[in-house]
């Protein structure tokens, strides 16, 4: 079964990445950078991927963002409920596997308190 990313848990306004860029907290990695923003006011789990074309050509972009795509995919249930997260691809990620994504990504959502008690 194929599962994307619904329009609603995208951010696709330029204002949604300014706001997490400005009132986020950024959070820095070997694979990517994030900022992630906590508000009582957003409508939910939101994601924003950027990749800047000094990564590499269209297909290595692409590859890029469905990987961070699938990472937050597969995490999304351990976040909590009102979050805008950027993430920006680093030039680290190319050739990463997806575990790796996953494993730097859960670790700096959790860093960020972004990610539910247990």
């Amino acid at each position: 079964m194929k599962r994307t990313l619904r329009k609603q848990e995208r951010l696709q306004h330029g204002t949604d990445f300014r706001r997490a860029r400005a009132e986020g907290r950024r959070l820095t990695g070997r694979l990517m950078l994030l900022n992630v923003l906590r508000a009582q006011d957003l409508p939910g789990r939101r994601l924003g991927v950027v990749t800047s074309r000094k990564f590499g050509g269209a297909v290595a972009r692409n590859r890029a963002r469905r990987i961070v795509r699938e990472a937050w995919r597969l995490m999304q249930e351990q976040l909590v409920e009102s979050c805008d997260v950027v993430v920006v691809v680093r030039h680290g990620m190319a050739g990463c596997a997806m575990q790796d994504v996953q494993e730097e990504l859960l670790r700096l959502l959790k860093v960020a308190d972004a990610v539910k008690k247990t």
